[in-house]
Formats: C-alpha cells, sequence, structure tokens
C-alpha cells in the first residue's frame, strides 16, 4: 500500500515532501472542518429545539390538523405505532388545561439520556404551555425520534417529527473521538510516507548501498550510484597500494637475509648485535606487512562452531606455557529431574556452560582472539577473557588486563595499520603496530564490531561483538 502511494507521488524528493506537507496539513484542515460543522450543526439543533418546542405547543393548543408542516414540525395522520426489531417505544402524557393527551416516543435501539425525557418516572407528564424543555430533551439523544400523539374523542393518531432537530447525529464525545483518530491518522500515515522515503538514504548513511525500490526519490538513486563510483575507485585505489607494498615488502627479504650473512663477519660483538636486532625488527615488520596485506587472499570457508569451545582451547594452550590466562564463560542455570532406582527424586538446578555456537571462520577467528591475548599479557602481564550471550543472537567477548590501559582519545586510532601508542608503558617491546589492525579486520569481515572500553573493576578491556550468523 505504501509502496504505492509512494509510486503516484514525485520523484523528486523536494517535490515529495512538500506534496506530503501540502496533503497533511489540508487533510487535518478537512477533518477540523466537517468535525466543527458536524459539532456546530448539533449545537444548532440545541439551540432551535426551544423554538421548536414553543411551535409544538401552539399546535397541540389548536385543532391538531393533520397534515401540517410549520418551520420545524411536521405532522401527519398515522395509525398505532407497531414496533418492530430493536424498536422501543416510551410513553408520555402531555396535560392541556386538565385534558391528558396520551403520547409514545418511538425510536431504534436505545436512548442515551433518556433520564433527560422521563426525569425518572415511569410516565412523565408535560403541560402543554411549555415544550421547549421536552424539545431539547428529545434533541440531545441524537437519534431518529418519532411522537405518536393519541387525539381525545376518536379523532386519531397523529405522527409528529421534526426532522431538522431529531435525526441521528453523533454525540460530542464521539466526535470529539472520531476527529483525534482521523488527525492521528493523517499525521501517522504522513510520518510513514517520509519514513519510507528516507529509508534509501538511512541505508546509504549506515551501509552505504541501498536496496532501492522503483519509487525511491532521484536523489537517492544518484546518490547511491555516486557512491558506488567512489567505493569502487577506493577499492581499486587501495588494492593497487596493497599489491605495490606487499611487492615491496616481498622484494625487501631478499636483501635483508644478505644482510644479515654479512653482519655475522663484523668483528665488534656489541656492535654486531645491535645490527642483527634492526635487521630482525626489519624482518618482523616485513612479514607483519605482508601477512596483513594478503589477509584477504587466505579467506577460508566460514562453519559452524562453538566459540566457548575455541576460546578456551586457546586460553588453555597459554595456560600449558605458563601465562596466567582466565576463561570465564556464561553459564547458565538447568532445572532437571533427579531419580534414581529407589525412587522419589525431585528438581536439581546444574550450572551449564554456554556452548555459543555460530556461523565463522575458526583459523581467522583464533588469530584474532590471540592477538588481543598476546596484547594483554605483554601489557598487563595476564589476561582474562569472558564471554557472554547477548539478544538479537550477538556474543560479545571481553579480554581485560591489568595493565595502565590506552588513554580514550587513541582508542580508534590504534585499529590503524602501523599505529603504536607512544606511552613509556606500552613501547617496552617492539611492535610493529599490525596486531589490532588484523583483529579489527577479521571481525569486520565477520560482521562485529571491535571496541575499547573498562570493566565494572575499572580494568583496561576489549569487547568483540560477534553475530552468530555471517
Amino acid at each position: 500500500m505504501s509502496g504505492l502511494i509512494l509510486s503516484l507521488l514525485p520523484r523528486s524528493l523536494e517535490r515529495r515532501m512538500v506534496v506530503v506537507l501540502i496533503t497533511a496539513v489540508l487533510s487535518v484542515f478537512v477533518v477540523l472542518g466537517l468535525t466543527l460543522n458536524a459539532y456546530n450543526t448539533r449545537e444548532l439543533a440545541l439551540a432551535n429545539s426551544f423554538e421548536a418546542g414553543a411551535e409544538l405547543s401552539q399546535y397541540l393548543r389548536g385543532t391538531a390538523p393533520a397534515p401540517f408542516a410549520g418551520k420545524y414540525l411536521q405532522v401527519v395522520e398515522a395509525g398505532i405505532p407497531v414496533l418492530s426489531g430493536d424498536a422501543s417505544s416510551l410513553p408520555l402524557t402531555f396535560d392541556n388545561d386538565g385534558l391528558k393527551l396520551t403520547a409514545e416516543l418511538v425510536f431504534t435501539g436505545a436512548l442515551p439520556r433518556a433520564d433527560l425525557i422521563t426525569h425518572d418516572q415511569p410516565n412523565p407528564s408535560y403541560q402543554i404551555d411549555n415544550l421547549s424543555t421536552f424539545a431539547q430533551a428529545v434533541t440531545r439523544q441524537d437519534k431518529a425520534v418519532q411522537l405518536y400523539l393519541t387525539l381525545p374523542n376518536q379523532q386519531g393518531n397523529r405522527l409528529i417529527t421534526f426532522p431538522k432537530l431529531w435525526q441521528d447525529r453523533m454525540t460530542e464525545p464521539v466526535l470529539f473521538i472520531i476527529a483525534a483518530l482521523c488527525i492521528t491518522l493523517v499525521f501517522v500515515l504522513a510520518r510513514s510516507l517520509i519514513h519510507y522515503t528516507a529509508a534509501p538514504f538511512r541505508s546509504l548513511a549506515k551501509y552505504e548501498r541501498a536496496e532501492l525500490k522503483p519509487w525511491d526519490t532521484e536523489e537517492a538513486v544518484a546518490l547511491q550510484d555516486t557512491l558506488v563510483r567512489e567505493q569502487e575507485a577506493r577499492a581499486q585505489l587501495l588494492e593497487e597500494q596493497k599489491r605495490m607494498l606487499a611487492s615491496i615488502s616481498h622484494d625487501l627479504r631478499t636483501p635483508a637475509t644478505r644482510l644479515r650473512l654479512r653482519l655475522e663477519q663484523i668483528e665488534s660483538t656489541t656492535l654486531r648485535n645491535r645490527m642483527l636486532h634492526d635487521v630482525e625488527e626489519m624482518t618482523r615488520l616485513i612479514a607483519a606487512s605482508l601477512d596483513f596485506l594478503r589477509f584477504n587472499a587466505l579467506l577460508e570457508e566460514p562453519q559452524h562452531l562453538s566459540l566457548a569451545a575455541l576460546l578456551q582451547s586457546l586460553c588453555d594452550d597459554y595456560m600449558d606455557t605458563g601465562n596466567d590466562v582466565v576463561f570465564v564463560p556464561q553459564r547458565h542455570k538447568l532445572t532437571d529431574q533427579s531419580r534414581n532406582i529407589f525412587g522419589g527424586g525431585g528438581e536439581v538446578e546444574l550450572e551449564v556452560e554456554g556452548r555459543a555456537v555460530m556461523n565463522g571462520q575458526p583459523t581467522a577467528l583464533r588469530r584474532a582472539f590471540s592477538n588481543l591475548i598476546d596484547n594483554a599479557l605483554k601489557y598487563g602481564g595476564a589476561a582474562i577473557v569472558e564471554m557472554q550471550n547477548l539478544e538479537n543472537d550477538q556474543l560479545l567477548v571481553s579480554i581485560s588486563d591489568p595493565g595502565p590501559g590506552i588513554p580514550d582519545h587513541l582508542h580508534e586510532k590504534v585499529f590503524e595499520p602501523f599505529f603504536r601508542n607512544d606511552s613509556v608503558e606500552r613501547t617496552r617491546s617492539s611492535s610493529v603496530g599490525l596486531g589490532l589492525s588484523i583483529v579489527k579486520q577479521i571481525i569486520n569481515a565477520h560482521g562485529g564490531e571491535v571496541s575499547l572500553g573498562e570493566t565494572p573493576e575499572g580494568k583496561f578491556c576489549i569487547f568483540v561483538k560477534l553475530p552468530r550468523e555471517l
């Protein structure tokens, strides 16, 4: 339905917004106009009911001819009222100087304010000289009501109606409720149209790609085309840079090896060791660069795996080598029925580790979490790995360490390639500056997020959020 409405609107975003705005404003004015008109019609009927009551009094004091038509009153000859379906009647008496005239009010359904007519009397009586109150009380019922009057001396019956006053109308509360609902509906429809019009722009802002529909605006189509071209140009430029850096890093391996062999011939041990240390650092930088640049080419097939088992195995490997690494899996209570051969039994609550099954690349994930644990051990001396299940089928892994942490203004910079923190605590050991870049690359490839923060205890922590499905 929304797609059909959007397809009828202009393709230009500016014109579409103008049309939606004008339509919403006009619709509100129309609803308010109809509401005020219905309200004024009802108030006018109530105001005219006094004059209509006086006209009824004058008619009853006369010879009560039929047919008869006055300003508000219409009278025809009638028989005895026959009630059918959900029709009901209310007996009345009109007193004309001691002469009693019997009458019946006939209506469909029930009167909403019958007490205004009966005054809680089984057979209410009205003086003919003052019927304005009676006419207004009937008008306030907002229903089509007919008055059957029985004349004395077998002069017959009369059917009396007030077509402009005694008719079906909406009561004031219902009238305003319907008006409020109509105005709300107008705003909801206008907001829905604006929401669907802005949908491609939200997608482009979040994902840089939108699934455009035939009714989307020209600006959204043009914007996506521009973004696609820029993405393709940026990807091509990045790929060329990667190829160039990979080629340079590969070519540097051979002279580095030759340089190492020649350094062995230096007689000064101190000078030789310093130069060998520099060559080792250069070699690590070359190897890390090649590893980082070739990551996209080393894709593995995703498979179902237990993230808890992967983390537990990884932490066990670190513990076997004497490192202070602890894995804290998420546990949940499981109620089971315990029974034995002697009968009886009961409910037992067991703490069971969550398996945290997900779809991913185990080798890449193991490498990413290894880098994070290595950083925690390098700068904090210990690592605590925790895992928990989140809503929307997501998993959260946190790696904390007691180290000094990273300043807040560097939380985004540390994920850039070859970036290293200049603080004294974190430069005691040489670092290439690609560890967290590789982590971010792997986590992003899994559709996840990685961020830095602190635990409730104030320890520096890295949070990794992963979806269960790629």
